[in-house]
């Protein structure tokens, strides 16, 4: 069944496939960053789903998601721009126009064709993965500020506000929203670190993610993806039980999603 699903959707040398070990080709570079300096990260999401279940991509998949707890990810963008070779370029939420607050690792010779690409005015637009913040929280807590914080980020960065009455309107209730967001984001840390919660979720602003717990997240694991030892998290089964149920079964073929995206590749 296996090797039917790849030969379906990302054979060798398919368009799919290419992409993929582009994406691990980053991933490499990336976490053999994180190992030298000490960061403990794990591979996260689908692409922990994927080296479980596939032994590396859901083979529908174009995704890699990566993830540290915040003091580590602060570390890291720091380290990045001194240590990726000059193919690689890290974008960060800092980025004029870059409306997430995560940050990419992205491939500097090529171009990612999406909808989020075309509307923003940043450079850099090639191949990514994905690195995210983690930090203890609680998921009511991180709601509330998320509503404040996250939406008016995206759409102040989004910025435009004349181009329409309704983006005139969330621009300028956010120029409201965005500050407050800010203000109970110290306010939310302050909390934790007097409660010191067990829960582990996307720091403020990114959007929800399922609340783990740092009971089976840490110490970090291997496990293996594409042929080669990743970190991942120390109970690899509850967080993908967690996650998603039963994480072992195959999804029918009307629920297998894939965001396949549209690559030019420079220099061809």
């Amino acid at each position: 069944m296996e090797e039917n699903l790849k030969e379906i959707y990302n054979p060798e040398g398919s368009e799919l496939r290419t992409l993929q070990l582009k994406m691990l080709d980053i991933l490499i570079t990336v976490t053999d960053i994180c190992d030298r300096h000490h960061l403990p990260y794990w591979i996260s999401g689908g692409t922990l789903l994927g080296a479980v279940r596939h032994g590396g991509f859901i083979p529908w998949d174009d995704d890699i998601d990566i993830e540290l707890l915040r003091p580590d990810y602060q570390k890291l963008l720091k380290i990045l721009p001194k240590e990726l070779p000059g193919n690689l370029y890290l974008q960060t939420p800092k980025e004029k126009s870059y409306r997430l607050l995560f940050s990419k690792v992205r491939d500097r010779n090529s171009i990612v064709y999406s909808e989020e690409e075309d509307m923003a005015s940043y450079k850099e637009k090639g191949i990514f993965i994905d690195i995210f913040s983690e930090e203890r929280s609680y998921r009511w807590l991180k709601n509330i500020v998320d509503f404040f914080y996250g939406r008016a980020f995206r759409r102040l960065k989004r910025g435009r506000p004349f181009h329409s009455l309704k983006y005139f309107y969330e621009y300028t209730t956010s120029l409201v929203l965005y500050p407050i967001g800010v203000l109970l984001i110290w306010i939310a840390r302050g909390i934790c670190t007097i409660t010191k919660p067990g829960n582990i979720l996307h720091s403020y602003g990114i959007g929800n993610s399922t609340n783990h717990n740092a009971r089976y997240m840490f110490p970090v694991s291997k496990v293996v993806f594409e042929g080669r030892e990743f970190s991942a998290p120390k109970d690899v089964n509850t967080y993908l039980t967690k996650q998603y149920g039963n994480y072992m079964s195959i999804p029918p073929k009307d629920n297998r999603p894939s965001h396949f995206m549209k690559v030019e590749y420079l220099g061809k």
